[in-house]
């Protein structure tokens, strides 16, 4: 590194293209206020969904009529949402919030961050299933809002693994 932040070493003459991309990518520009690693995207992605499963939990066992022999088949229910909520945030959520937290480098306030990843992936999830269930859309509305909220409190929960420059 020099005084100025920028790397010695640009890129490695002779690496294939997609190497050369990748060092681009993940390498610290001096316009780069916020940098996140494997361990603090994963570990987002995991909050993400434990909070997700956990709401739709507590939202079962609120909204219906309380008994001791729901709260096991609730437990039960947790884990498949988990693992519904898994196999949806790979494929739609974690390549959104990795393009977000690339797009959002640049700003050093991490509650910004915060606060767009609850609006972007509100509006994304709102989106998809307005297309999904047509005329509905308002009513979807709240399990967008849920699934935002989610996704705000995953980003949140990263705050102290990001580094972040001055």
């Amino acid at each position: 590194m020099t005084q100025d932040g920028t790397n010695a070493d640009p890129i490695e003459p002779g690496l294939p293209e997609d190497e050369q991309f990748a060092d681009q990518l993940l390498d610290h520009k001096p316009g780069h206020r916020v940098t996140f690693g494997p361990l603090a995207f994963f570990t987002g992605f995991f909050v993400t969904i434990a909070a997700f499963s956990l709401t739709l939990m507590l939202i079962s066992i609120i909204g219906g009529t309380f008994s001791w022999r729901q709260v096991w088949p609730t437990f039960g229910m947790a884990f498949v949402v988990l693992l519904y909520a898994a196999g949806i945030g790979l494929i739609i959520g974690a390549p959104i919030a990795f393009l977000l937290g690339l797009a959002l480098r640049p700003v050093r306030r991490q509650w910004v961050h915060v606060l767009v990843f609850f609006v972007v992936i509100t509006l994304v999830a709102w989106l998809i299933f307005s297309v999904m269930y047509g005329g509905a859309a308002w009513e979807t509305l709240l399990l967008a809002a849920l699934i935002g909220l989610c996704a705000a409190i995953g980003r949140a929960s990263v705050w102290k693994l990001v580094t972040v420059y001055d």
